[in-house]
C-alpha cells in the first residue's frame, strides 16, 4: 500500500492529501501563523501560499507525503500531518508537522489522526516510525509519549525555526511491535469515547 492511497478515515477524521485549494482553509483559522513558530525554516520566506509551494515540491520528490484533516461530524478543518524522511529500503519514516486547531485540542482528535498515521505506515510495512519535535513544544511531547513512543534522545540546535532562533529536537520512536501495541491502546479507546457518546445521546 503507498503511503497516500484514498480511504484514510476512521469514526472521528478523514484525512485528505495536501493540495493548493486547503490553503484557504490553513490561512482563514490562522494555521500557518501558529505553525511557524516550531516549524523549520524554508526558502523564500512565510506565507500560506510559500508553505504550500514547499510542501508541494517536497511531495514531488517523494520527501513528504502530506495531509489536512477533516472532521466527520461536521466536515470542519481539523489540522495538518505528514510523512517525512521516508525510506523503503529501511522501512522507516517520520510522523510530522501535526497541528490541531486550539478549539479541537483534548477532544480526542490528536489520537484518532495519529491512530490513523499509525494504521497507514503499518499497512506500507513500516518497522520504524520517529517523531522529531522541538523540545520547547512540550505539550506535543507529552502527547507523543503517551502514545507510547520512547524518547531516544535529544539533538541540540538541529534546526533554524521559521520563526526566528534555532530549535532543540526531542526524538521519539516506535518500532513495528510497539506501533501495533500503541494502535490496539488508541482503538480501544476510541472504542470506549464512542460507546459513551452513544450512551450519553440516548439519555438526552
Amino acid at each position: 500500500m503507498n503511503l497516500d492511497c484514498p480511504g484514510l478515515e476512521n469514526d472521528i477524521l478523514r484525512l485528505e492529501p495536501f493540495s493548493p485549494v486547503h490553503v484557504t482553509l490553513l490561512e482563514s483559522v490562522g494555521a500557518v501563523d501558529a505553525m511557524w513558530a516550531y516549524m523549520p525554516d524554508i526558502p523564500k520566506g512565510k506565507s500560506a501560499a510559500i508553505y504550500a509551494a514547499h510542501i508541494a515540491d517536497e511531495y514531488s520528490r517523494g520527501l513528504t507525503v502530506p495531509f489536512t484533516m477533516f472532521r466527520k461530524s461536521d466536515d470542519a478543518f481539523a489540522g495538518v500531518a505528514a510523512f517525512e524522511t521516508i525510506s523503503k529500503t529501511h522501512r522507516r519514516l517520520r510522523i510530522a508537522n501535526f497541528w490541531h486547531p486550539e478549539t479541537m485540542r483534548g477532544t480526542g482528535v490528536f489520537q484518532a489522526s495519529q491512530g490513523l498515521l499509525i494504521r497507514r505506515a503499518l499497512d506500507w510495512g513500516v518497522r520504524r516510525i520517529e517523531w522529531s519535535v522541538a523540545k520547547d513544544a512540550s505539550a506535543a511531547v507529552r502527547a507523543v509519549k503517551r502514545l507510547g513512543a520512547v524518547e531516544e534522545g535529544v539533538l541540540r540546535s538541529y534546526y533554524r525555526l521559521a520563526g526566528g532562533g534555532w530549535a532543540d529536537v526531542v526524538v521519539l520512536a516506535m518500532l513495528r511491535e510497539e506501533a501495533e501495541m500503541a494502535l490496539q491502546r488508541l482503538e480501544i479507546a476510541a472504542d470506549i469515547a464512542a460507546e459513551a457518546a452513544s450512551e450519553q445521546t440516548s439519555e438526552t
